[in-house]
């Protein structure tokens, strides 16, 4: 277009900014007379993002994926370590070893006690029938009195068993917190944290984006949000594939309005109020990235 045409044009229709408007009304007016009862509004792809963190403070020893690395759920991302934990591993696991052995310790004691109660009352009727004198008979008596009394002072190794082997578990399981594992399939987003560094206890290494179960970000305006409801089908258009339409459906209405302060709403304002909604995607074979915008047609109800 020449110089000529472009001066006429802003002539007649004022300045070039308000002829873009102008144009772009026209366009609303046009898709808006196609199809009255469908609704299009602009969104933006979203991916969750999962940070990986210790539920146990320790130093970073092992890195194993950068930033933009792909990752499989059960990858192990990183390792921490602490100082002396293995040491400490070793002990509780000797205290629960000599714990367990004195369970033959225990029955020997049960066999001694239930002998010398035995003997005590063999002692007792021939003591009554004169076969065996007092001394004897006071013998047999310390002998069970022994017996039983080791016989209680063992009968504590089933509780010191079971305390050693929690023990044990509960160390285990702060070296299994020191490793951190993929909880699904994604892109590492952004590190965190360096080699050698110390970590605290819910600080972030790492956080994955879950790329193959993307969601799109909309917003409705306030008088077409009667019209939707969640669970809703919707068709999804992306310039990237300008052949293809993705199935998606409403997963979620926001509860309050936006943009507009509630103090201040002039008829014209109640106008701008929009509601956020997220949209699933059925199947989007990974095509669909972080940021991506695209066209959302949702058929309004009745």
């Amino acid at each position: 277009m020449t110089d000529l045409p472009r001066a006429s044009m802003t002539r007649s229709y004022g300045s070039p900014r308000r002829l873009c408007l102008l144009f772009l009304l026209d366009a609303l007016v046009v898709s808006c007379r196609a199809d009255p009862n469908t609704l299009t509004v602009a969104g933006t792809v979203e991916i969750r993002e999962v940070q990986l963190a210790p539920l146990t403070s320790g130093r970073l020893v092992l890195l194993l994926k950068d930033e933009g690395d792909t990752v499989r759920a059960g990858d192990t991302i990183a390792v921490l370590e602490q100082p002396g934990l293995s040491a400490l591993i070793e002990q509780r696991r000797a205290q629960a070893s000599a714990a367990e052995s004195r369970t033959a310790e225990i029955a020997a004691a049960q066999a001694d006690s239930a002998r010398a109660a035995t003997d005590l009352e063999r002692a007792r009727r021939l003591l009554a029938n004169g076969g065996i004198s007092q001394q004897q008979y006071d013998a047999a008596v310390t002998a069970a009195t022994v017996a039983a009394a080791r016989l209680r002072a063992v009968r504590a190794g089933p509780s010191e068993v079971r305390a050693a082997g929690a023990a044990v578990a509960a160390a285990r399981a702060i070296l299994d917190q020191l490793i951190l594992i993929a909880p699904a399939d994604g892109i590492v987003l952004t590190r965190y944290a360096e080699r050698g560094e110390a970590i605290g206890v819910g600080m972030p290494v790492v956080s994955i984006g879950v790329v193959h179960r993307p969601w799109i970000r909309a917003y409705v305006g306030e008088r077409f949000i009667a019209r939707v409801k969640v669970g809703q089908d919707v068709r999804v258009r992306v310039d990237a594939y300008p052949d293809t339409t993705f199935a998606g459906r409403v997963s979620e209405i926001a509860p309050r309005a936006e943009f507009t302060p509630r103090a201040a709403l002039t008829e014209r304002e109640r106008a701008d109020l929009v509601f956020g909604i997220k949209i699933s995607i059925d199947a989007a074979s990974g095509r669909l990235k972080a940021g991506m915008p695209v066209e959302v047609d949702l058929p309004l109800l009745p």
